[in-house]
């Protein structure tokens, strides 16, 4: 009864906690999208406003009206006048024109310079980066403001030359960000796989590698936007820009600033049109940044759609599941919508069981680990399901509630060791660090002796020689016991082991199956273990799930699998076990397509419709 009481207990606190982030996500999506829709509709007025000045300002720029000089706001000057009676809205219409014509001179020859010497130094190196990187280092250090006055002397009063000589000064800071961008994606795989296809450099830098620059050129041409109009308003404001009696933004607020005693109210709309159109840019930029690598850098769980959480948790204590996967559905965005990866995948992992995915490469089970751990990827997305660890949805949690669960109540052990290690820290400190973050229970004095039963419980025979090496001293069996022991370091209840043993020789591999298998009697952790060796299901796992063209087409205790496996491609798989091959015999292999089980249903469908 007091378990079933503390069961409910924590299924009622899991839903609750689902709830509250979903509402939360939800808010803060509709938040951004009301401030996106405000800053829009802000440079949709001003830009409108300025372009249509001729037909929709009330007043010409300079049309007086010296009896109603220094007037405050009225049904004839909705935004009062100046010293001269001249109508300030019609002013500000008027006078946007080259302030606004400045800041896109500036904000092109920025963008163009940086974006196309950036792709060119990341992508190409070599002598183009360094000749690039040189030219930059020399633009740095020349200082920006005296340049601009210099040419300011010479061409006085050409705002739209001195803005394009302030866009060509600050593109190194844009140069160096996409280079650095492009220098980071032109080592994936995917590019190289590219190059070795035959395409052309040109192809690969605008439909590879420009795409995965795109935040940052978002946000830092806003930013740049945004200080170029302040920029020219300011040279305006001294004296260097548009002359009076013409308008502009700079100048209006510098008859405001001398008349400022006498009516103090012109200084707002010109000095609140400047802030509130840069505080617009700069907002629209994060926004659209925000919209432009969600696809890729969203690598979480972020599915927004009611649950009924409640039916989802009386299922999950009904069979008492740590872990309950159902109808996961994983797909990858493209411009013809999001394409499917995985679909409606269900299993659940019970307290200290072992449950084994196989199937071919490519079959969809990483996909699916990541998808339970929130970690899904660049341009994925969970599209349908739960993930219920014990009775809280993690579908639709953010960041920071996952991480409550990541390393700590869930931990992941990939196929390489090394990706769990940084080569530039030994292991202890490494360690350390992961004990912090995940391990709430030992105090900052007992760090040191938990780094060492830790490397202990993984079996390494000298933890405290271990500890002081870098990674790249051990060998692979010890990195991937060190990378087993980060795992433990949260002392999760589910282990995610990702083919922990493919990278490693085979008595290493027997030794580590080994270990996995002790630290389950000892810990009493659940584990899910991703392989296509049925030797490794043979000695470690208690059920098993079978995965063909990311779905599941058979699962079934360990057991039932080897000695009556259902499915054609269970069969099949078993089938192609080398360790069944005989000498002097070709190696088995699977031949053939099967029929997953939403081909089976279309076909059904056919069916039936055919016979009516």
């Amino acid at each position: 009864m007091t378990a079933t009481v503390a069961t409910v207990r924590a299924t009622a606190t899991g839903g609750n906690a689902s709830s509250r982030s979903r509402t939360r996500h939800r808010r803060a999506k509709l938040g951004r999208r009301i401030l996106a829709g405000v800053a829009v509709a802000w440079l949709l007025i001003v830009v409108v406003a300025v372009a249509g000045a001729q037909w929709l300002a009330p007043y010409g720029p300079r049309e007086q009206d010296l009896l109603n000089s220094l007037q405050g706001p009225s049904a004839a000057h909705l935004l009062g006048t100046d010293t001269l009676g001249r109508d300030v809205l019609s002013r500000l219409m008027y006078g946007g024109a080259p302030t606004l014509l400045g800041v896109l001179t500036a904000v092109v020859i920025f963008l163009v310079i940086g974006v196309v010497a950036g792709l060119i130094a990341g992508y190409f190196g070599g002598i183009p980066d360094r000749i690039i990187t040189a030219v930059t280092t020399i633009q740095i250090a020349l200082p920006g403001l005296v340049v601009l006055f210099v040419v300011l002397s010479v061409f006085r009063n050409s705002t739209v030359i001195a803005m394009a000589v302030y866009g060509i000064m600050a593109s190194p800071t844009m140069v160096l960000l996409v280079r650095s961008s492009a220098l980071s994606v032109r080592n994936e795989l995917f590019v190289d796989a590219a190059r070795v296809s035959g395409l052309s450099p040109l192809y690969i830098i605008f439909q590879h590698v420009l795409p995965r620059s795109r935040g940052i050129i978002v946000v830092q041409t806003a930013v740049f936007a945004a200080t170029a109009l302040v920029v020219e308003s300011t040279l305006s404001f001294l004296g260097f820009g548009t002359q009076a009696p013409d308008p502009s933004w700079g100048n209006m607020v510098n008859e405001a600033a001398l008349r400022i005693s006498l009516n103090p109210f012109m200084l707002y709309p010109a000095g609140g049109i400047i802030a509130l159109t840069a505080l617009s840019i700069g907002v629209l930029g994060d926004l659209t940044r925000d919209k432009f690598v969600q696809g890729w850098s969203a690598a979480k769980l972020t599915r927004d759609r009611a649950r009924s959480v409640e039916s989802a948790t009386g299922n999950a204590m009904k069979d008492d599941a740590l872990l309950t996967v159902s109808g996961l559905g994983v797909g990858y965005h493209s411009p013809n919508g999001i394409m499917p990866i995985v679909r409606d995948v269900s299993f659940s992992i019970k307290r200290g069981e072992t449950l084994g995915l196989v199937g071919e490469s490519g079959s969809g089970k990483t996909t699916v680990a990541f998808g339970i751990l929130g970690v899904i990827g660049e341009g994925v997305a969970v599209t349908d399901g739960q993930v219920l660890f014990d009775g809280t949805d993690l579908v639709g949690l953010n960041g920071p509630d996952l991480s409550a669960y990541r390393g700590k109540r869930l931990a992941y052990v990939a196929q390489e060791p090394m990706v769990a290690l940084d080569p530039n820290y030994k292991v202890g400190k490494q360690l350390a660090e992961a004990i912090r973050s995940n391990d709430p229970q030992t105090s900052a004095k007992d760090i040191p002796a938990r780094i060492l039963e830790l490397l202990g419980q993984v079996e390494l025979p000298d933890p405290a020689a271990a500890a002081a090496k870098y990674p790249h001293e051990l060998s692979g069996g010890m990195a991937q016991r060190v990378s087993i022991a980060f795992a433990l370091a949260g002392r999760p209840e589910l282990l995610v082991a990702d083919e922990p043993t493919t990278a490693l020789d085979v008595t290493v591999q027997a030794g580590i199956l080994g270990l996995l298998l002790r630290l389950r009697e000892q810990t009493g952790m659940s584990m899910l273990i991703i392989t296509h060796d049925w030797g490794v299901v043979a000695d470690v796992c208690d059920r098993v799930v079978v995965m063909y063209k990311g779905e599941i087409v058979e699962q079934a205790p360990a057991a039932t699998i080897f000695s009556d496996p259902q499915h054609p491609y269970t069969q099949a798989l078993l089938a192609s076990n080398p360790h069944g091959a005989k000498p002097g015999q070709d190696l088995p292999v699977i031949t053939g397509t099967f029929l997953t089980p939403s081909m089976e249903r279309e076909a059904a469908l056919v069916t039936n419709g055919t016979e009516r």
